[in-house]
Formats: C-alpha cells, structure tokens, sequence
C-alpha cells in the first residue's frame, strides 16, 4: 500500500511539474510577444530598404527577468541581419510568418526559448518579410515552474495530511466496536455463553447479531449434550440396574415356575433397555441435525411414502394395517422444507407407539393433504388414544403414560420444531389417536 501511495504522489508531482513548466512559459511568452509585436510595429519601409527601431517599451518588456540574458535578431526573409546577433539558431525549415514561433535550444552556454514572428512590409517597390527573433533564457521561468510546483507540492502534502487524518480517526472510529467485541472475546471464560453487551453503529450491528446468535446456538448445543448425557446416565442406570435385580433375583429362585417368571421379565426388562437406548439415539441424532444439517427443499409426499415404505418392512410380523393417501392432485407439487432423516424417525416413532400401546389388529392411516399455505400431515392409529389433558404432557421427555420410554413423541415433538411446524394431537376416526403437523408451503421459487 505504501510503495502504491508513493506512486501516486510521484506521478502527481509530475503532473504538477509539467503544468507549472508550461504556466511559466506561458506568461513569459507573453513578454517576449508584447516585445517582438513592438518591435514589429516600428519597422518601415524606406527608399534604402527596410528600417528597424527598437522602442523602448520593448526592451522594457524583455528586462523585467532581470536575471535573465537576452538575444535578439531582425532579419529579412532571405536571411539578411538588420539589426542583432547574425548567429542566432533557427528552427529547421523555419519559414516566414505572423504567427509566433517558440522554440528552445542550447545557446551560448545557457538553456534559452526564442520567439520568432514576422510582418510582410510593402511600399516603394519593396515587398518582403521582416522577422524578429527574441531569445531569453529560462532562468526566471525556470524558478518560477519550481516554486509553483514547489507550493503545489506543500499544498498536496498539507491536503494528503490533512486527509490521512480523517481517514484515521474514521478507521479507528469504524473500528472501535470490533475492538471491544474482541477484549469481550479474549477474556470471556469458556462457559460464557451471555450476548456481547456492546452498542454498535449500524455498519456492525449485524455482525454482532450473528455472534450473538451463534453464541447461543453453541449454548444451546451444548445444553442438549448435558441433557442427553444426564439422560443417558440415568435412564441407562435405571433399566440396567433393573435388569441386574431380575436376573439376581431369578439365579435365587428355588422354584422353577417362578425362575422362569423372573427371566421372562427380565428379556422384557432387556427389550425395553435396547428400545429406550435406540430411542434416546434417536432423540440425539434430531437435535443434533437440528443444530447442524440445513433443510432442503422438498416434495412432502414423496418424502413421506418413501420413510413410510421402510418402516412398514420393519413391521410386517404384526398384525397391522397400512394406509397412505393424498388429497393432492397428481401434479400439484407441494414443497416443503424437510430433513428426510427427521421425517422418518417421527413416522417411525409413531408406528412404533400405536403398535406398543394399541391391541391387534392394528390400523395406521397416514394423510397428506393441503389447506391454504399450509401442508397436514396426518397418522391415525386405532390405539387408545390419549386424554385431551395430557396433550401437553406426554409430549416432554419420559412422560409416559404407560410401561413405555416417554420418548416417542417427545421426538415427534422435536422434528415438528426442527421443521418450525405445529403440533397437533387429536382423536382419530377409529378412536385412536390422531398426531398432525402442519408444515409451511414453499412456493416454487423460493428457498
């Protein structure tokens, strides 16, 4: 950056070197005309030839550069001096004209610009050009180039100063918010997780919701892992420790009915552990792509059969009857932002509670229909069903109503959160219970 400002700065103190060089030339230009049209002016035709009188204005014109030399010729067109120094250079080809000439050259040791300008003169049988040659040298407008380019150059690095100031007192300014957020940062213990208390301007203001916003994501991350640990701990503690009494207290059975009464329920006692471990997997894994795995964009009923089409194969030793229908119109292509995975574990969890808790034969009806901007989907089993006033209830972790793990629908629960749809828990047609979540529609082109 610097060796580019330095650029900058030299390319325009060339700029202003030339425009002072040809500034000063142009005002000295000006005395060397005033003074060769003087002079011209006081030429005239005699019966002997062409006369010359140089007037005193003119020399006047020409010695205000005190400093300066001063040459000077009058010629006619064929080259014969009148007045002056006969020596004095030409540009080559130079013809006569009334136009003035500038040139510059080396002369006698010195840099030197001459003008040359000429008038035709007419009269007693003579007509012919007169021309008059001024040089000066550029000592004085030499010096008066320098101290213009001299004073532009003060000015520019006063103005380049100035400028450099605001741009730093701008950037520090800008930048302040960011260097408290970063003191904030450094010296924030790691179980830190409150939002950066700072007031930006509206240049960062976003910035720093977005860290506050994954400060919290990163909070709530880490609460899930807590609790799934905790749960982990304790739920596996719980039935493992139970299944321990069982089989003890069968090993201590005498009678052979009762032994086996025991170990029967200690496989039931094993079943529900390897069914509540698979089940607290599954409620780990839904908050974790929660937390991780963006939504795409997808057709809900094609989602739905295929998840529904594998669960189905998992069940086909039970006595149960599947159903899957759509009020959708064959084309009508209904999207829907989805996680595959979260959709078929819900689905799962909730063929899984109607076979568990529902007496053979079983019947699962699933819907999927459309109503407005909204997408329903809808499973209907022919179970028990449950009490309007444990609608709430049943849907936090381990409370279940029952002999099962209190998970199902609360995993049910978390997918319909993942996919910011609601929850609705109703009485089915067959008596059962009915699980529907309304899902916002995406329109074709939107994300």
């Amino acid at each position: 950056m610097a060796v580019g400002f330095a650029i900058i700065l030299v390319s325009i103190a060339v700029g202003i070197w030339s425009y002072a060089r040809d500034a000063a030339n142009h005002s000295y230009d000006r005395l060397l005309s005033g003074a060769a049209f003087a002079i011209l002016e006081r030429t005239l035709v005699t019966p002997t030839g062409p006369s010359v009188e140089i007037p005193y204005s003119a020399l006047e014109l020409i010695g205000l550069a005190e400093s300066d030399r001063v040459f000077y010729r009058i010629f006619t067109a064929n080259g014969k001096t009148l007045t002056g120094s006969g020596n004095l250079p030409q540009p080559e080809q130079y013809k006569p004209t009334d136009q003035p000439v500038f040139f510059d050259t080396h002369y006698s040791g010195e840099d030197v610009r001459f003008l040359l300008q000429g008038r035709f003169l007419a009269g007693a049988g003579y007509g012919d050009w007169v021309v008059v040659q001024i040089g000066q040298t550029r000592i004085a407008r030499d010096a008066f180039a320098r101290e213009m380019m001299i004073n532009a150059i003060a000015l520019l690095l006063l103005v380049t100063a100035i400028g450099l100031g605001f741009v730093w007192f701008g950037i520090n300014r800008a930048l302040s918010p960011l260097i408290g957020i970063e003191r904030q940062l450094r010296h924030r213990e790691p179980t830190d997780f409150s939002p950066i208390e700072i007031t930006p301007p509206r240049e960062v203001a976003s910035l720093t919701r977005s860290i506050n916003g994954l400060i919290l994501r990163h909070k709530k991350s880490l609460d899930n892992a807590q609790a799934f640990i905790a749960d982990v701990a304790h739920q596996t503690r719980t039935s493992l420790g139970a299944l321990q009494g069982l089989l003890e207290s069968a090993s201590r059975q005498s009678d052979a009915d009762q032994q086996q009464a025991r170990i029967k329920q200690a496989e039931e006692q094993a079943q529900r552990t390897i069914r509540l471990t698979n089940q607290l997997l599954s409620h780990a894994m839904i908050i974790h792509r929660a937390d991780n795995t963006p939504l795409a964009r997808k057709v809900l009923i094609d989602v739905v059969r295929t998840a529904f089409g594998d669960i189905i194969r998992d069940y086909l030793k039970y006595d149960t009857e599947f159903s899957i229908e759509s009020d959708l119109a064959p084309d009508d292509q209904v999207f829907v932002m989805l996680d595959e995975i979260g959709i078929r574990e819900a689905l799962r969890n909730l063929v899984d509670n109607a076979i568990k808790h529902g007496k053979a034969p079983h019947k699962i009806d699933i819907l999927v229909r459309k109503s407005d901007e909204k997408c329903h989907l809808i499973v209907d089993d022919n179970g028990p069903g449950i009490d309007v006033g444990k609608h709430v209830s049943v849907l936090e972790r381990f409370s279940s109503l029952s002999t099962g793990t209190g998970l199902g629908l609360a995993i049910v629960n978390a997918v319909a959160e993942r996919h910011h749809a609601e929850l609705i828990l109703g009485q089915s047609p067959a008596g059962g219970l009915r699980v529907e979540m309304v899902f916002p529609v995406i329109e074709g082109g939107q994300e």
